[in-house]
């Protein structure tokens, strides 16, 4: 299985950690298609961890859905995920628990892959928690892939190691279609800065077929939820966050109650120019120009587009800049490069210097292309 572009979905954790039901999960994939989110593109639901037992079935050793959560099982929850015309996501984990304590898949790999094709699993976050001591992750994520593409049934295989073991020279060879770099997010300001700016050495580490997993977006929770903050995030703040993820081709996988949102989040998660951005079928890395402390980014689009995200983390308005030399355009080469803000279609263009002014902990998110002058 290929996967073209990086994934696009929601995720249990963020909001709920282990406070979800069957219940929950039909009005979240109700809230996919009522509120827009499978109109943009989002289309896999995930649950997270707990949603299994703390022992396995004696006879046939498989995983048991939690009859508290999934009173008739997880099969009903799966077909109507799939009715909604969703995919279906589940968690385990390469140890022999979870991190919730349940049950994981250490030497069970092909025994649970070979069930999550049987009920319909689409995707699977695989975890890190509680392997052996003696054990290497890297050849446990293998035996996972190896499991998954023996099953009998595509299945976006996102490994969740945090950034461990040099997890990004070696996790594709593993069967990985994304690859979780950072350890866990949290829904504010700092967090999310500190995670994106830790991988910026590691840009060129993600491309189709598997993507850098910056981890599940904040935006639109306003410090609710299980990984809630007291310092809540602005509108700009949070405009980074979504800006970010969708330059550096990270996964697009929601963090905030799809139910609840805000109308003015909805509309950000779902503004089809910056997803247009992330899905970009030519996948390549985004990479740091300028001046200002790396904090503006470029990437090359299909078609021969150019995106160019600025990002201004001071408390301060900035005149943010950067020189078209930095990417390759030279003021003799006869061309010059011509901007609009994706946002608000605001346009600039330059030859020798571009200037573009950003409000304190917000962004601009450009996109263009060379023009002759």
């Amino acid at each position: 299985m290929i996967v073209r572009t990086p994934p696009m979905g929601f995720n249990t954790w963020n909001t709920f950690g282990e406070c979800y039901n069957e219940e929950v999960l039909r009005e979240i994939a109700d809230a996919f298609v009522d509120r827009g989110f499978l109109e943009a593109g989002y289309n896999y639901l995930i649950i997270d961890d707990h949603w299994v037992m703390e022992h396995r079935d004696p006879v046939t050793k498989r995983l048991i859905p939690r009859p508290g959560k999934f009173p008739n099982g997880i099969e009903p929850l799966v077909d109507y995920v799939h009715g909604k015309g969703l995919k279906f996501g589940v968690y385990s984990c390469v140890g022999a628990r979870t991190c919730g304590q349940k049950m994981g898949s250490f030497e069970y790999e092909f025994t649970d892959a070979e069930w999550f094709s049987e009920i319909g699993v689409d995707y699977l976050k695989h975890d890190f928690c509680l392997r052996p001591e003696k054990s290497d992750g890297e050849t446990l994520y293998r035996r996972m892939g190896l499991a998954l593409r023996d099953s009998g049934r595509d299945v976006v295989y996102a490994a969740c190691n945090w950034g461990m073991d040099d997890v990004w020279s070696w996790i594709r060879s593993a069967g990985a279609h994304t690859f979780r770099s950072t350890g866990d997010i949290s829904d504010n300001f700092k967090s999310f800065t500190d995670i994106f700016r830790s991988q910026v050495p590691k840009l060129g580490s993600t491309a189709s077929g598997c993507f850098n997993d910056l981890d599940m977006i904040t935006v639109g929770m306003e410090g609710e939820g299980n990984v809630g903050s007291s310092e809540l995030c602005s509108e700009g703040v949070y405009r980074i966050q979504f800006c970010v993820w969708c330059m550096f081709g990270s996964p697009l996988i929601l963090g905030c109650d799809l139910r609840t949102v805000s109308d003015k989040y909805r509309d950000l998660l779902c503004n089809r120019e910056l997803i247009r951005i992330n899905q970009d079928r030519e996948c390549r890395a985004a990479f740091p120009i300028g001046f200002d402390e790396s904090l503006v980014f470029c990437r090359l689009l299909e078609g021969g587009d150019i995106a160019v995200l600025y990002i201004n983390i001071s408390d301060g308005d900035c005149d943010m800049s950067f020189v078209p030399y930095d990417i390759g355009l030279t003021e003799e080469s006869g061309y010059k490069l011509c901007l609009t803000d994706v946002l608000n279609g605001e346009r600039f263009e330059a030859s020798d210097i571009m200037f573009v002014p950003v409000p304190p902990h917000d962004c601009r998110m450009l996109r263009g292309r060379l023009e002759k002058k």
